[in-house]
């Protein structure tokens, strides 16, 4: 029954995130696991046993799309949960089985049991029950705090030592409402974490207290513990309140140091079993997305008019997009660079398709007969690089690198950045150089060589990207693919001025799931950790832009809230030309680091009475 109990538990978590989005769910989630733990003996297997069970219900159900990969590659869905899915979820939920252990050993508050007031009188039963509450009160602070800051610790891990995975922790939950994420600027998403599991800790013991007075007494002590937790709380959402409102787009727009900056992002919603299967369609792809470019060009046009005709009283002015965006792996054939020399090499058929008169520069021309800009593109492209081998046109591959590139005008104003954080088991295999043979079953099991010689890329320099139409250069932070969930990566690109965070995704491997509104919730919290907006361009999922609030400006998506659809996202992204840098983006993970500090010193006095016992 208590294993149930714990993956149920676990189960519940899980509906504070999307597709669910129960995020007040999350200030009561940990209370199944906590009953089971601190209702029986003490014991760091034990708790670490329940803590297991518990994280795999949350990550079961949490994760359960990534089991898409498995139809990509046709694997058998009862092979794939055996070979990939399970054994991924039980390495997560260790952690969750770490803060179980600790929780039940050195973490575990006193738990005394009432006092025995037989043969007192009034005045002295009222002292020992006053004594027994302040007792419990200070134990189960203690274990609030640190249990609070080592659910921090084990997120911050999962983030870091598990394959760099920190989707759906306990603080994306605050996300509704744009007031308690606002302290993300500060101490980062992971340390968020610290104030649901706390809360539900001193929840926890405040009604445990309270249950026992009544239940001997008729009268309830009172929980000064929870009353103070409700205080602060109450501070940070005020104090977020002010932030969102700050940073949101309605006031930024009225400063006069903010640049408007209209962008665009394109969605072809191909997923990746297509992607595998279309053959001969790969080669087109930037054929499709500029057919697409220029439906959506115009289509943001007729809605300019339209708003105009609606509200006669406002001025006309067109915005036509000057960035667009198309997603990951957009370009169907690769870009060739010499290694050596860094210089990109012309491929002829790319060129003459895509640079031809009747690609991209025809679609630029028919949006300047709109009234529009010579827009400036971003995409996805893989990336050969070439070594000379010393005669003269012969050269031996150098590597393969997942890039973005800015094409601002011809073939020769290109430039790229390659992505640094690999998707593990997508673009490389973990431990394939030390553990050959894992390499090799991963093959047969697949049929295909997965990520062979994709390499990461290096660099923390923002890009210089300009604004059509003005005189204005803005750095542009990138994030290719699930980087906009790696807030460590991405805080080494933060410089002082006008900056935006472009991400290019392609979450067509986890097809008609909710996989890319997880990333999309997840890239937010970047968007207020660094004070940037953000406009996304994925292949499936969520193509949006985000506020420096966190907040969205604009998704595409139909009217039932599903984002699977091809079409584009238009919006204007308030970009602020005196951005300076947020405690997040100068320290990073230093409230981590505190966390950790928090846990030894609130697990000495448990482990003093551990060593009793």
């Amino acid at each position: 029954m208590r294993a149930l109990v714990c993956l149920a538990g676990g189960a519940f978590m899980a509906l504070a995130f999307p597709p669910y989005d129960l995020g007040n769910l999350v200030w009561i989630g940990l209370l199944p696991l906590l009953c089971v733990l601190w209702n029986g003996r003490t014991g760091f297997w034990r708790g670490a046993g329940y803590g297991w069970l518990y994280g795999m219900g949350w990550y079961c159900v949490s994760f359960w799309w990534i089991r898409q990969v498995g139809y990509v590659f046709q694997i058998p869905q009862p092979v794939f949960l055996g070979i990939a899915f399970l054994p991924l979820m039980t390495v997560y939920s260790c952690l969750v089985g770490l803060w179980g252990g600790m929780a039940n050993t050195l973490l575990r508050p006193r738990l005394e049991a009432a006092p025995d007031t037989t043969g007192m009188k009034p005045a002295q039963i009222k002292q020992a029950w006053d004594n027994w509450a302040s007792q419990d009160l200070r134990s189960t602070l203690r274990c609030a705090i640190g249990g609070g800051a080592m659910w921090v610790c084990i997120e911050w891990l999962r983030a870091n030592g598990t394959l760099g995975f920190s989707w759906n922790s306990m603080g994306m939950a605050l996300y509704d409402g744009l007031s308690l994420v606002q302290w993300a600027e500060f101490i980062g998403t992971a340390a968020l974490s610290f104030f649901p599991a706390a809360t539900g800790i001193i929840l926890w013991g405040a009604g445990r207290r309270t249950w026992i007075q009544y239940r001997a007494t008729g009268r309830g002590c009172r929980p000064w513990d929870f009353y103070a937790a409700v205080v602060i709380l109450f501070g940070m959402f005020a104090g977020g309140l002010a932030l969102s409102k700050l940073y949101s787009p309605l006031v930024m727009m009225q400063r006069k140091d903010v640049l408007q900056l209209p962008v665009m992002g394109v969605q072809l919603n191909i997923d990746q079993a297509e992607r595998i299967d279309g053959g001969p369609i790969m080669p087109h792809l930037y054929g499709i997305h500029l057919r697409e470019t220029r439906q959506a060009f115009n289509e943001v046009q007729q809605a300019t008019v339209k708003q105009a005709m609606e509200n006669p009283e406002l001025a006309f002015t067109q915005q036509l997009p000057v960035w667009v965006i198309w997603p990951e792996s957009a370009m169907g054939c690769p870009l060739h660079r010499n290694e050596q020399s860094g210089q990109l090499m012309p491929d002829f058929y790319t060129t003459k398709q895509f640079f031809g008169s009747e690609g991209l520069p025809m679609v630029r021309q028919q949006v300047r007969d709109m009234g529009g800009k010579d827009f400036i593109l971003f995409t996805g492209v893989d990336e050969n690089c070439w070594v000379p081998t010393g005669k003269e046109d012969e050269y031996r591959p150098g590597g393969l690198y997942n890039s973005m590139a800015i094409i601002p005008g011809g073939f020769d104003t290109i430039t790229t950045t390659a992505k640094q954080h690999l998707m593990p088991f997508g673009e490389y295999i973990p431990f394939a150089e030390e553990i050959t043979w894992l390499g090799q079953l991963y093959s047969q099991m697949t049929g295909t060589q997965v990520g062979e010689g994709i390499r990461p890329g290096k660099g923390d320099e923002p890009l210089p990207v300009a604004v059509p139409g003005t005189n204005e250069t803005v750095g542009v932070i990138p994030a290719i693919c699930y980087e906009d969930t790696v807030g460590r990566l991405l805080t080494k690109y933060v410089r002082k001025g006008p900056q935006v965070i472009v991400n290019i995704s392609n979450d067509g491997w986890f097809r008609n799931s909710c996989c890319g509104e997880q990333q999309a919730r997840n890239a937010a919290f970047r968007c207020i950790e660094l004070r940037r907006p953000m406009v996304r361009a994925a292949n499936m999922g969520y193509t949006c832009a985000i506020a420096p609030n966190g907040a969205f400006l604009d998704i595409l998506q139909k009217a039932d809230g599903s984002p699977h659809l091809p079409g584009h996202s238009y919006a204007v992204l308030p970009v602020d030309k005196n951005a300076g840098y947020t405690l997040y983006a100068l320290l990073g993970d230093w409230a981590v680091g505190l966390c950790a500090i928090l846990v030894l010193m609130t697990g000495v006095p448990g482990m003093q009475r551990f060593r009793n016992k």
